[in-house]
This record gives C-alpha cells, structure tokens and sequence, in this order.
C-alpha cells in the first residue's frame, strides 16, 4: 500500500471516525481504522458494532493494499504538520505516515463492513436533520439501562417528520415539513445520535435516508453511515401531547426567564431534598422562584402575561433551562395545578412541544 491524501482531508476523515472508534476489550480490532487503497480511490472504514461509517475519498495511489490501525495517534500527529500532501505507506509491520511509523492490527479478523442494499424512505438537508435531533437529544434517557428511552424516536410520513425524546420525567417533540416514499419509525440510539449529529453538523447537503434489513442508513456526498435501532416500545407520547385541560396560560420574556433560572441553578444545584428542584409561584403578573439548601437560599422575580388563577408549582431547573436554550421567541408555559404536568412551547411555534412533570416540593 502506498498512496498520497490531503492533509486537511485526512484531518477531517480522522476526525468523523474518532467519534465513533472506541476501545473494545472483548474484542480490540473494532478500535481500528480500516484504510484500503483500490485502484480508483481510498476507503476508510470504522465500526462501534452499533454504528458504522464507510468514506471514500480520491487521493494519489501508487500501490493497492489494506491496513487496520489506531487512528487517535495519527489524527493527533498529522495536525502538527505544516505539509498539504502527506505520503503514507505500509512498510514491514508498520504504517508510515509523512516521518512516524505507527504499528498496524490484524486486517484478516477485522469485521466485515460493508455498503447495505437499502430502500430509500426520504431526502432531507442535513443540517436541518442534525438540528432536529439536537433539538430534542438533551431529553432522552442518559444511559443505555433503560433502552427503550434511550434513543430518540423518529417518524417519517408523507409530508412531515417527527422526532420524540423522553426521559419519563419530561418529553420533547418536534415536527418538520418533509415528504416521505414510505411511512416508517425508528428508535435511535442515543449513542449513535451523539456521534451522528457532530458529524453531519457543518454538512449543509441533501442526504438520503433509507433503511436496509439491518440498519437504518444515511448517505451523503462520499459518506455511508448506518446505524441499528432498538425495537423495544416506545411510550404513548400521542396520549401525551393529546392532553389539553390546561386552563393556566403564562408567557415569558425567554432571555428574561433563563437569566433567572441561571441564578437559581446556582443554589438549586445543591439542594438536598431534590436536585434542581425549585418552587414557583405564579401569582398575578410576577413569577416568583424560589430554591434552599443547607448552603444557601435565592429568590428570583420574573414578569410574566398570565390567564388564569395564582397557583404555584414545584419543576427542574435545569430540565427547564435545556428546553429554553433551544428557543429563541417568548416562552409559553400552561400548567394545571401542582401536580399536573407542564407543558412549554415557543410563541407561534406548535412544531416544538416540552412536557415537564412537577417535583413533589413542599413551599
């Protein structure tokens, strides 16, 4: 093997595949890099076994081959380099990158990989797809214990997408315009999420979205990214949004009302009875937030538009901060009594839902 790549674009392949290359102790040739060198092109191939990512770039080959290697050390080596060309090559056991050697994995029990037949369901910019995921992935279940709530859920139909997260504590939903072939829904894994979105952030391209029997598979420009989702049930979120007995309306100052909650957070934080929590008073036109600890006590005021009778209610801070830093018009908040929940939208925006359960705080 021996071929010549762009400096910058070898940074950039690197970079994709350092955030889906993780160490396996069972089996450590899934931490590697699979580079292979055909006669027209270079393809670079990584895998976490949830996910997997193939690219295939142009670049100057002198002498076919493959190679299976630790990527980390080579993206961390390149970026020091001032060349726009580098030379790399296989020599003995080694692979030589520009000046530094770096030792090769066994290529022959490296898993096989490859490109899916897929049916295609949808097209769609990426970068509107990343910031849709964005827009609800800080909701979803953190950890990878309770499967079912650690994805986002994902429905495609024929003339809209919609994208659900949950926690069981609080739901996020977003719905864009988008046409569809089929009618589908799949649950992503938030692992794949997290490294999906870095990836696809800056690709402002359309993108096709189809589904193997496998996988679901994304393709764009020289890129194929595929991923497994989970089949276990996702709860009822229709029975969710569909509830609408609110009959308490309150808007807000959106910059006004993080500013506080920020101050807040501050004490809230480190509360003993519960983390984050704090109490608010929705009384006439001013809501007052209040949170203690044995460390400190902070009271904040923010004004607000109110329909309805005073009632007071006890919520996350921070789980309502997340939801607010995803916004930018005033915030629509409609509650019940205090142990109902909350439901959070943006002005004018039907397309972006947060459900928020109360705390059960004594105030």
């Amino acid at each position: 093997m021996k071929f010549r790549i762009n400096r910058e674009k070898f940074i950039n392949i690197l970079s994709d595949f350092s955030l889906i290359l993780k160490e396996n102790p069972i089996k450590p040739i899934i931490a590697g890099l699979k580079i292979e060198a055909t006669k027209n092109n270079i393809i670079f191939t990584g895998t976490s076994l949830e996910s997997n990512l193939i690219k295939v770039v142009e670049g100057k080959i002198e002498e076919e081959g493959i190679v299976v290697v630790k990527s980390q050390l080579i993206l961390e080596y390149i970026k020091l380099l001032d060349e726009e060309e580098i030379e790399i090559y296989l020599k003995d056991n080694s692979l030589i990158v520009h000046q530094a050697e770096f030792i090769i994995l066994d290529d022959s029990i490296y898993p096989i990989i490859v490109k899916e037949e897929y049916n295609q369901i949808t097209t769609i910019n990426a970068k509107l797809f990343c910031e849709a995921l964005e827009k609800c992935k800080f909701c979803a279940y953190q950890t990878s214990d309770n499967l079912a709530l650690n994805c986002i859920k994902v429905l495609f139909n024929k003339e809209s997408m919609e994208f659900i997260a949950s926690d069981s504590y609080r739901l996020t939903y977003f719905k864009t315009n988008n046409n569809s072939n089929e009618e589908k829904e799949y649950s992503i894994p938030l692992d794949s999420i997290n490294s999906f979105t870095k990836i696809i952030k800056d690709v402002d391209k359309d993108m096709i979205i189809g589904y193997s029997s496998k996988h679901l598979v994304f393709i764009w420009e020289n890129t194929y990214y595929s991923t497994r989702t989970i089949d276990l049930a996702f709860p009822n979120f229709r029975q969710i949004l569909d509830f609408n007995s609110f009959d308490k309306n309150m808007e807000f100052n959106t910059d006004e009302l993080k500013s506080s909650l920020k101050k807040v957070i501050t004490v809230a934080k480190t509360s003993y009875e519960a983390k984050y929590g704090a109490i608010f008073d929705f009384k006439n036109n001013l809501l007052t937030i209040q949170s203690h600890s044995g460390k400190g006590k902070i009271s904040q005021k923010v004004n607000m538009i109110k329909s309805g009778e005073n009632f007071k209610g006890s919520l996350n801070t921070k789980f309502l901060l997340e939801f607010l830093s995803n916004i930018s018009k005033n915030t629509m908040v409609e509650g019940v009594n205090a142990s109902s929940m909350f439901r959070i939208t943006e002005y004018d925006n039907p397309n972006y839902i947060y459900i928020l359960m109360p705390l059960a705080l004594k105030g």
